[in-house]
């Protein structure tokens, strides 16, 4: 199982820049291979991307086919914002979409 940050209030599900396997960088939702270490990394992820409202993000667990759903829906644009509702139906919203 993979972890996720969802929101509580707005559903949105946190990305950023990272590197893939090829050293290359993407904009995609930021994971955690294991619990504990999503426990760990957490605060200080969620501080280093700007985010002042720690205590609002959760950990979700996720299947790989997910996460890369996530990331097609993000389409590697920093401007698109994923929100993923409780009963799990997703939604994107983009800087250009107002």
């Amino acid at each position: 199982m993979l972890y996720v940050l969802r929101h509580t209030q707005s559903g949105e599900i946190a990305a950023c820049i990272q590197k893939n396997n090829y050293d290359l960088d993407y904009y995609g939702a930021k994971h955690w291979d294991d619990e504990s270490a999503a426990e760990r990394e957490k605060d200080d992820f969620l501080s280093m991307t700007g985010r002042d409202d720690l205590d609002l993000w959760q950990l979700l667990p996720v299947n790989e086919g997910r996460l890369k759903l996530f990331n097609v829906k993000l389409k590697n644009d920093p401007s698109r914002r994923l929100c993923l509702d409780p009963q799990g139906n997703m939604t994107v919203h983009s800087a250009w979409d107002a």
